[in-house]
């Protein structure tokens, strides 16, 4: 999943990875994933990433008009190289969004860069470098991309045979959606069972803020090692009203 948000942790992968990601949004909005990491000798490490979004017809009762349907695409390609502790990355994504009769079609990159120093990992990222995005055949208007830039640490605090305890912090800005932070920790026991926690600093009307929590079981077929995990993510939208988020996701390494 780090093509999503920052290339350059590409260089850390060992094995050939495998991700499988399903998010059940609020009002119905999913979104489906599939991530692939290949280590090479000589090239760094390669990855692809491909996500669709798509969630229930736009329904109009009030006009004539069909139902509109609305989804969005996204493929992207990426490399990492490792020099030492320090690690750069970028990924180059193409972005397809269906409205109805409507396409939008644009292309952007994400570079990132990652250094470990003092026994932490420092993270920084730039992403959705890329033009606007138009709808066609109508010519009127477009939307620039959510550009962001993201700068992360993490750093063990328990390392050992039977547990291990990890903390990190990021803060990020987004276009149109101003300064954002986050923490989290994740523990794991006996690098077999994870249990995650975070929370996203935002402003209230923003539904990706708030409280999460998750948890991973791992295990191992021989050199086949593969993860299930599980995320819950709500957001407060009223005294009386939780928007629930729920994120299912299944990793595979060989």
């Amino acid at each position: 999943y780090v093509i999503g948000f920052n290339p350059a942790g590409l260089a850390r992968i060992s094995k050939y990875s495998l991700g499988i990601d399903h998010v059940q949004g609020f009002a119905d909005v999913q979104v489906e994933s599939l991530s692939v990491a290949i280590p090479t000798q000589s090239y760094g490490n390669f990855g692809g990433q491909v996500i669709f979004r798509h969630l229930p017809n736009i329904q109009n009762t009030l006009a004539s008009d069909p139902p509109i349907t609305a989804d969005d695409l996204v493929i992207t390609v990426a490399d990492a190289q490792q020099f030492g502790k320090f690690a750069i990355g970028g990924s180059f994504k193409t972005i397809i969004s269906n409205l109805g009769e409507k396409q939008a079609f644009t292309q952007a990159f994400d570079v990132g860069i990652k250094v470990q120093f003092w026994d932490m990992d420092f993270a920084a990222v730039a992403q959705n470098i890329g033009p606007n995005v138009q709808f066609q055949p109508n010519s009127q208007g477009s939307d620039p991309l959510p550009l962001t830039f993201r700068f992360g640490i993490a750093r063990p605090l328990i390392v050992s045979p039977s547990s291990t305890l990890l903390a990190s912090a990021e803060g990020f800005y987004v276009r149109d959606e101003g300064t954002q932070g986050s923490v989290g920790i994740e523990y794991w026991h006996r690098s077999l069972l994870a249990v995650r926690v975070g929370y996203r600093f935002s402003d209230p009307g923003n539904l990706s803020g708030g409280f999460s929590a998750g948890a991973a079981i791992r295990y191992n077929l021989g050199k086949l090692e593969y993860e299930i995990g599980y995320a819950w993510r709500p957001a407060p939208v009223s005294s009386t009203f939780i928007a629930n988020s729920h994120i299912f996701g299944l990793l595979f390494w060989y």
